[in-house]
């Protein structure tokens, strides 16, 4: 049985511990938890996908109008990103609102004319307070015992996805290969079949209720517990529906301009440079560092 637990406004340190402490042995002993969202952090999600579906319904030239690559802010068609290989791209459109790109002029435009960005801005900055209590909890629970290391800052360097599929225009049994997704955690809202969770040996679906979001811990999360709570390796299942299937994600990855301890420290995370993985991550997926995206100089597609 999975364990759920509600998130409620925050009133002090000690109730955001015991709210997410019945999680904290889940991550390592099944590799994932679920959280149930209160109802601003729902009617925000809900509200990204309503626009969502207006905005991809839209024909590619305005879509573009919306898209600066360089910085991988906005719109992104199937193509650009992938999960284990160029040759097989992730066979989704995407959109996506980066905290470090908020006060870039051209960025700043889109708020009197781009509505999903309006949005999903106003429901990330829900989403950073359930991952900053989630992550005081973490170190709370695994940090030595009076460690006084600062809180982890991650805003600056985190960011929301909607991704917006279309099944039946595909016939490759896998919308999105096998990959974990290199950040410390993912967030992530599906009400559509397809997404699948390895567990042991084996992909499973994993089903969400419309006000659910499950944390899928990242390498870099595998790095600050020692190799205790592994990355959950996950994948989509193409469904052939012909209906869409929308997805949300807030992947969150660390700040670099911090000097980044783990929580627990052992001989798997001696010497590695954990704010390095986190800047080159998103190689992996074809797309430019934190530190070449945060400068906009990322490739054009």
């Amino acid at each position: 049985m999975v364990t759920r637990t509600a998130i409620v406004p925050t009133l002090n340190p000690a109730d955001t511990f015991r709210r997410y402490l019945p999680l904290m042995p889940l991550f390592a002993q099944q590799g994932y938890a679920i959280i149930k969202l209160d109802e601003a952090a729902l009617a925000g999600l809900d509200a990204i996908e309503r626009e969502g579906k207006q905005f991809f319904a839209q024909n590619a030239d305005f879509k573009h109008n919306f898209a600066v690559p360089a910085c991988v802010e906005g719109y992104r068609e199937i193509g650009p990103e992938y999960s284990l290989v160029p040759e097989r791209p992730d066979l989704t459109e995407s959109f996506s609102f980066w905290y470090r790109n908020r006060r870039r002029p051209d960025i700043l435009a889109w708020r009197d004319t781009c509505p999903l960005h309006v949005i999903m801005h106003r429901t990330a900055d829900i989403l950073t307070d359930v991952v900053a209590d989630l992550f005081a909890t973490m170190a709370a629970s695994w940090a030595p015992t009076g460690d006084s290391t600062p809180p982890l800052r991650f805003q600056e360097a985190s960011y929301l996805q909607i991704n917006y599929y279309e099944p039946a225009l595909h016939s490759r049994e896998l919308l999105q290969d096998p990959h974990e997704d290199g950040h410390l955690i993912t967030l992530v809202r599906a009400t559509e079949p397809g997404l699948e969770i390895k567990i042991d040996d084996r992909f499973a679906a994993i089903e969400l209720a419309a006000d659910e979001m499950i944390v899928m811990p990242g390498s870099l999360l595998t790095l600050m517990t020692g190799n205790m709570v592994p990355p959950l390796f996950h994948q989509v299942r193409n469904s052939l529906r012909r209906t869409a299937r929308y997805s949300q994600m807030f992947f969150v990855n660390p700040e670099l301009n911090q000097k980044l301890d783990p929580w627990i420290r052992n001989a798997s995370n001696e010497h590695i440079d954990i704010i390095e993985h986190a800047n080159s991550a998103p190689q992996q997926f074809g797309l430019p560092t934190l530190v070449d995206g945060a400068k906009g100089e990322g490739r054009s597609y």
